[in-house]
């Protein structure tokens, strides 16, 4: 019976797998794919789907000690495996333009390049506290430009905490100390030691707005023929090995965050 269900499983699996592989096509038919991937959601990232659990598969080494892809398991019932269907798809029309993404249990990422130059994407990963991170991103003429979801305060710049503030005023009273008592100038900005020799003065075309020229595509002497493109997807079983109490911790935290966004 555990035999049938088990088969029954592989067979859906597979069945609802996607598996695309496709090479030296055309850059129209590789820009159709590239379409179609960017409904996977450059910016709406899913984090692949559990599709079961089990108890660690049993086996030992010449020790007689309980192994797991050869890692020693002192407590195996504290331990379980799960499984995911992770995903992956990369593809390139040869004219410049390409899309490219991955899904894992606790990760993704999506990014795409347009015919203009224009890079824009996203990324997502769980973080030990239980919380998404979530950034977007895009890179143009103007440079690269990128928002995420922290908190506002954690965007702020570092400030100095009372301790080194503290560090800071004991470092220079001694400093000064032994400056004097060498007699010399303790302060490094008093005009004496401003003599404005060797200056870095930066030119013109450093203090002007950088603006990007991204330079079209010209193949070189070795590339014959026409342009072609590449597209591929597939899915993947993924096992991890996950401890129940650090695995419970997680989901604990993790329904807190969503319960306070």
């Amino acid at each position: 019976m555990k035999c049938f269900i088990l088969a029954a499983f592989l067979l859906v699996s597979c069945a609802s797998a996607e598996n695309i592989f496709k090479i030296n096509i055309t850059p129209e038919e590789a820009q159709q794919y590239l379409n179609s991937a960017q409904l996977r959601g450059v910016n709406e990232i899913e984090y692949a789907p559990k599709t079961g659990e089990n108890p660690l598969p049993e086996a030992r080494n010449e020790k007689g000690e309980f192994v797991y892809m050869g890692r020693v398991i002192e407590h195996p019932e504290d331990y379980v495996e799960e499984h995911y269907d992770a995903h992956q798809y990369h593809g390139q029309d040869g004219l410049g333009q390409y899309v490219y993404g991955y899904k894992d249990w606790n990760q993704g990422k999506n990014e795409k390049r347009d015919d203009a130059g224009t890079v824009t994407g996203s990324y997502k990963y769980v973080q030990p506290h239980g919380r998404d991170f979530i950034a977007k991103y895009y890179a143009d003429k103007t440079g690269f430009h990128v928002e995420d979801n922290r908190p506002a305060h954690l965007k702020l710049p570092a400030t100095k905490t009372p301790a080194v503030l503290k560090a800071e005023e004991e470092h220079f009273r001694l400093w000064g100390e032994l400056a004097a008592a060498a007699g010399h100038n303790p302060d490094p900005f008093a005009p004496e030691y401003q003599t404005g020799e060797g200056a870095y003065q930066p030119s013109e075309a450093e203090t002007r707005e950088y603006v990007h020229d991204e330079k079209p595509y010209v193949p070189g002497p070795e590339e014959t023929g026409e342009p072609k493109g590449f597209f591929y997807a597939f899915d993947y079983n993924v096992p991890l090995l996950r401890n129940k109490a650090e695995r419970e911790e997680l989901e604990r935290l993790r329904a807190i965050n969503n319960k306070d966004e």
